[in-house]
């Protein structure tokens, strides 16, 4: 895929980067790097499912005297709230979220720096998602999707049949705060000619003429299900867990990643700042990003790899955000300005869309 800068743009990763951030490991109840219990707190439902069964359980084989326990979120602004909410006493180890909120957890001391000795596959991570001061680097790579179903003819190609006067009320977009509805503005925006870093205003605009197509602003029931079910005809989604359900479907589920821009979301692995067992967690989030478990978990959830020596199959490869053969560009986006935006935004939202 080829990145296209948004106006006033820069490198995604280096700005999802806490510049300057520095921090060390404390004295924690268990260094040993090869035995002891760790807490992975992570996305729930499906993705702790396939996390499971395609990443600990091996790594687990791997490393028999590391128990492992994963803790389920719905997303990561209620991940981020429950490790600031032990900030002072962790239980959490190691802990998965997107881009955004991590760089938010690595700004404000949840999260602190990996060994570059103890987890040596970061040097191996495509250089969008490493982070600055060895924070938790890129564990997976995805992108925003159009979903669909038989109901949706042709097969959508672009944004712009979200605006097709045929789906009215048959359209789902998670609002703002929900980063996809952030990406679908974020998109909008910069087809319209905006610079998202002064204005989302011509994104606004754009998704207030949506607001007529739209069955539902929110994230729950979960647009997958909607889609699937014919409650909906199209939505917004992620690529990985759209492919992964489309499988399940066996059909009734469809997605189709649209022949213009797109938005590349990001998954971090962090290390908690204090966390209980540092060593045995550095180990895991080692294995996390290793060739071997990265092309295992691109198998498994159609997440493509971030580690550039991981060798998932052509077949796996062609239906992630990394397909070799889509030439759609991809905006960057400064995930840091996204979060200090966030609640500027959400006000946007509910004022100027939602309210209509």
């Amino acid at each position: 895929m080829m990145f296209k800068p948004l106006a006033g743009g820069v490198l995604a990763v280096a700005l999802a980067a806490v510049a300057g951030c520095s921090g060390t490991a404390s004295t924690t109840t268990n260094d040993a790097p090869d035995s002891g219990t760790i807490t992975v707190k992570g996305y729930s439902g499906i993705f702790q499912d396939v996390f499971q069964k395609s990443v600990i359980d091996r790594f687990q084989q791997k490393y028999p005297k590391i128990k492992v326990n994963f803790v389920g979120s719905a997303n990561s602004a209620e991940n981020l709230a429950s490790l600031r909410a032990t900030k002072n006493n962790p239980d959490t180890d190691v802990s998965i979220m997107d881009i955004s909120t991590s760089g938010t957890g690595n700004q404000s001391g949840v999260f602190q720096p990996l060994d570059p000795a103890k987890v040596p596959n970061m040097a191996d991570i495509d250089p969008r998602g490493k982070v600055a001061g060895n924070f938790g680097p890129a564990l997976t790579f995805d992108s925003l999707v159009l979903l669909y179903n038989d109901s949706v003819t042709p097969a959508p190609t672009k944004w712009d049949a979200l605006w097709d006067p045929t789906y009215k009320g048959k359209v789902v977009v998670p609002a703002q705060p929900d980063i996809q509805g952030t990406g679908l503005m974020l998109i909008e925006n910069s087809k319209a000619g905006g610079d998202y870093t002064k204005s989302v205003d011509q994104g606004i605009a754009r998704l207030k003429q949506l607001a007529p197509n739209v069955q539902t602003w929110a994230p729950q029931p979960d647009s997958y299900t909607l889609v699937q079910s014919g409650t909906a005809a199209l939505a917004v989604g992620w690529n990985a867990r759209g492919q992964y359900y489309a499988d399940e479907s066996n059909g009734k589920l469809k997605v189709a990643i649209v022949d213009e821009d797109t938005i590349f979301q990001i998954n971090t692995i962090n290390l908690v700042k204090d966390a209980p067992s540092p060593a045995a967690a550095q180990t895991f989030v080692n294995y996390a990003l290793s060739p071997e478990s990265q092309a295992s978990f691109t198998e498994a959830m159609y997440y493509a790899p971030t580690n550039t020596k991981a060798k998932p199959s052509a077949d796996a490869l062609k239906r992630t955000s990394l397909d070799p053969a889509k030439t759609a560009d991809v905006l960057q986006v400064d995930w840091k300005q996204v979060a200090a935006n966030r609640e500027k935004w959400t006000q946007l939202w509910r004022r100027e869309i939602l309210a209509g």
